[in-house]
């Protein structure tokens, strides 16, 4: 007994009125959240090359002139150095940590491991306002409160451990643990089975979350200026400061390479291991 066809639409029907209207209501949300999306950005790039003395879109003419603007600006260079070095610390701290998670979650069962991953992804879930509320109070408890480098790279290392660990966690759970066990049959130590062994086979899990945490960390704003000092500011920080009192296209232009910068690093994420490393697991 075979199965039956696929029943087809024949030409010429039309749908019922509700189907037909929800198909439009589906169609006119996905061109609103894309707009609403994209309209900024766009502003944003095109107000960045306008020839005006203040920023306008449609930009009136095209001119760089404002790019070299912001560069010369001294907060600029400044702030633009505290943030590679907080972003730069601040992945390199959480792919320590997020390694260890996920080791721990991949290749061990323990009571509580729900729990875990749960506190460990908790930076996602919860607003930034409240992390970042939350991470002032502590160091301020802790007496750190004059410490905005050490506190701004802590505190990113925090809302960052979730896109290192759930990245090299993806990566442990599909590489071959029979590989491990070969090594440690041929005498090979822990540390030597983990160094030479699982770490090449996490590679991509690890540059990837790497590439995610420094994205995140050089483009957050709302946990840095809890963290942030009179003297140590992110350059989103310090650009959201100075917005107000630039009342040229500076700003636009700055906005735009942020967003170059991003844009270059999720491309090498796309052509690594592609964007849907998260949603596998």
């Amino acid at each position: 007994m075979t199965d039956a066809a696929p029943t087809l639409r024949p030409r010429g029907i039309r749908l019922p009125l509700p189907i037909r209207l929800l198909r439009l209501l589906v169609l006119a949300m996905v061109v609103f959240w894309v707009v609403f999306i994209l309209a900024p950005l766009i502003v944003t790039v095109g107000a960045s090359f306008t020839s005006s003395e203040s920023p306008m879109f449609p930009p009136v003419g095209f001119s760089g002139r404002w790019f070299r603007q912001a560069i010369e600006y001294d907060w600029f260079l400044r702030s633009l150095t505290t943030s590679l070095i907080v972003a730069s610390c601040a992945t390199l701290l959480s792919v320590m940590l997020g390694l260890a998670a996920a080791r721990a979650l991949a290749r061990h069962r323990f009571a509580g491991a729900g729990a875990f991953e749960a506190a460990a992804i908790s930076p996602l879930i919860i607003p930034s306002v409240v992390v970042g509320f939350a991470l002032f109070n502590v160091a301020l408890q802790l007496g750190l409160q004059d410490r905005s480098m050490l506190n701004l790279i802590i505190g990113h290392a925090v809302v960052t451990v979730p896109f290192t660990m759930r990245s090299i966690w993806t990566s442990m759970a599909s590489m071959d643990t029979g590989i491990e066990d070969a090594a440690k049959s041929l005498g090979a130590t822990p540390f030597a089975t983990f160094w030479r062994v699982t770490m090449p086979s996490v590679a991509p899990g690890i540059v990837t979350g790497a590439i995610i945490a420094f994205t995140f960390s050089f483009n957050d704003v709302t946990v840095a200026i809890f963290l942030s000092g009179t003297t140590t500011r992110t350059l989103a920080a310090e650009l959201m400061s100075q917005m107000e009192y630039l009342p040229d296209a500076s700003p636009a232009a700055i906005s735009t390479i942020i967003m170059g910068l991003t844009l270059i690093f999720f491309i090498i994420i796309d052509r690594t291991v592609g964007l849907d490393v998260f949603a596998r697991k």
